[in-house]
């Protein structure tokens, strides 16, 4: 199915469906787009045209804000539990004698409760979210594949095909988690235009003989390139990212030939350590390219993941930037229910503006990095050596690594800035700070896990909110005593109130709700006495 490029979708509330949603794709991002489907209400099928789940890893970090999406869904201990945090990262540059430190779990990274890059498999992520899936009432449907799409106004018509045959299945919508090679984008007529980086990459992980510190990561831009050694949390095993100047050669033109002596050398080479290579569990040679899908949506069709982006595994951000896209979109579709349909044409017009809008520079970002780490020039590679220490040695550089690869400032004020913003301190489309309380816990932990919510900041005198009242429209009320943080400068004095997003960010400051409520809490009660017919699908 070709689809041309349209946005528009007609709501058809009543229209009878198979399932609320089809998710497309067991990974990561798919397996938490399902399991958020089923906590916020909604029906769901998952399929997976693998006959199982992968025994290997290719992510191997989950950031900070990754974490608290997880602990939004209530799995963030069973995730930390089975990874281990980085507790430094060493870097080295050719032509500087000086090593760089970076002190990962010592830095001021300020309001979060997962203060670390964590160390995690991916196979074992999605263990985790899998188990989280079965518990929800859900289950992956594996060797079932997606043959084709067809847009129905309230619904999608997929076709499937699995062992049993082929089925016919009606969906409200469905979400792409499909990967790379993302059959959904295909059958939607999506472009996602890939760019060479002319970089070749050795994946590998292995296990090492030498006593090299367990928790720490190392770098090095050698003169024969970059070699990247992460720590994995079984002991003594590590993956390997290191930038080939050409592919290995292969045997029968199949899989290239990387055993434990060849890795050995290239370490050796690079690095000076006798590394003591074996027990190679798992290798994977690639040419790298980047690109950005062209969009994210087609009306009651989505996009997600890698399916949506594919970037460099420099900086571990993929699986991250996947699972946030799922956060990010199945909140909006589970608020959209019983909006009018101008109302949910706007929130669901936000995924593609906010996660798009911050796919395109993330890539783009990564992908010079991996330009400059991998020049193949010896005088870029001098003049690197020469600067990269100078810089990264300075602590404001080291603080501000730390939270932008942990992906917690990330920002989408850009795309809020036709809404209302606030002289307060605090921005539309900000992560909500997130400071300890004296008591214990923090912000978040006081903050319901579905739905938006009202934060109020109060001083002493400040009269405790009666969330009884019109003016909350129903809409929980958290009230904090500013003395109970211990850390208040995010929140100065006269902030008013906050109107929190479900997933912990900022949709509205005001002095008070009535400021805010109809600008950016529009509720179908309110709504519906303009007895305006659903007219939607002429509206996008």
């Amino acid at each position: 199915m070709s689809m041309r490029h349209r946005h528009a979708i007609s709501s058809a509330p009543n229209v009878e469906v198979d399932v609320d949603v089809l998710v497309v794709g067991a990974g990561p991002t798919g397996l938490v787009a399902a399991a958020e489907a089923l906590r916020l209400g909604m029906s769901v099928r998952i399929v997976e045209r693998r006959s199982t789940r992968g025994a290997f890893s290719k992510a191997l970090v989950v950031h900070a804000r990754t974490l608290e999406v997880f602990d939004t869904m209530g799995i963030a201990p069973e995730v930390r539990a089975v990874g281990a945090p980085f507790a430094a990262l060493n870097a080295r540059f050719a032509g500087s004698r000086r090593r760089v430190r970076i002190d990962l779990l010592g830095l001021p990274w300020e309001d979060t409760a997962y203060p670390y890059w964590l160390s995690v498999p991916q196979y074992d992520t999605e263990r985790v979210l899998e188990a989280h899936l079965v518990r929800l009432g859900g289950s992956v449907e594996w060797s079932c594949a997606l043959r084709s799409l067809r847009e129905l106004g309230g619904f999608v018509e997929a076709e499937l095909q699995s062992d049993g045959g082929t089925e016919t299945v009606r969906a409200r919508w469905v979400i792409g988690c499909d990967g790379g090679r993302s059959t959904v984008r295909d059958l939607v007529g999506v472009t996602l235009r890939r760019t060479g980086a002319g970089a070749t990459f050795l994946l590998a992980d292995v296990k090492t003989t030498t006593d090299l510190v367990e928790d720490e990561g190392h770098l090095y831009l050698a003169r024969q390139g970059l070699i990247i050694l992460v720590p994995m949390p079984e002991p003594r095993r590590w993956r390997l990212i290191a930038h080939m100047r050409a592919s290995l050669p292969s045997e029968d033109g199949d899989a290239p030939v990387i055993d434990a002596a060849g890795i050995d050398a290239l370490i050796l080479e690079r690095t000076g350590i006798e590394f003591g290579s074996h027990d190679v569990s798992w290798t994977s040679q690639f040419d790298l390219t980047h690109g950005v899908a062209d969009r994210f949506r087609e009306s009651r069709i989505f996009l997600a993941g890698d399916a949506a982006h594919i970037h460099s595994p420099v900086g571990g951000q993929g699986l991250n930037t996947g699972v946030q896209d799922a956060h990010n979109l199945l909140w909006r579709i589970a608020e959209s229910r019983g909006l009018p349909p101008w109302s949910a044409k706007a929130l669901l017009d936000g995924y593609e503006s906010e996660r798009r809008g911050t796919a395109v520079p993330m890539v783009r970002g990564v992908a010079r990095m991996t330009a400059v780490m991998t020049a193949r020039r010896w005088p870029i590679r001098q003049v690197l050596g020469l600067l990269a220490p100078r810089i990264l040695s300075r602590p404001g550089v080291q603080a501000k690594l730390g939270r932008d690869v942990g992906m917690l400032n990330l920002s989408y004020a850009g795309a809020a800035r036709a809404q209302r913003t606030s002289g307060h301190g605090l921005r539309v489309g900000c992560r909500l700070p997130n400071p300890e309380m004296v008591s214990g816990g923090r912000i978040f932990d006081r903050l319901p896990t579905t739905g938006y919510s009202w934060l109020v900041v109060g001083d002493d005198d400040a009269p405790e909110p009666d969330p009884s009242a019109m003016c909350w429209r129903g809409v929980p009320v958290v009230f904090v005593l500013r003395r109970n943080l211990r850390d208040s400068s995010g929140y100065p004095r006269g902030a008013g109130v906050v109107l929190v997003r479900p997933d912990r960010y900022i949709a509205g400051v005001g002095d008070d709700p009535a400021s805010l409520a109809d600008d950016v809490l529009p509720s179908a009660e309110s709504m519906d006495t303009a007895g305006i017919d659903d007219r939607l699908g002429a509206q996008r």
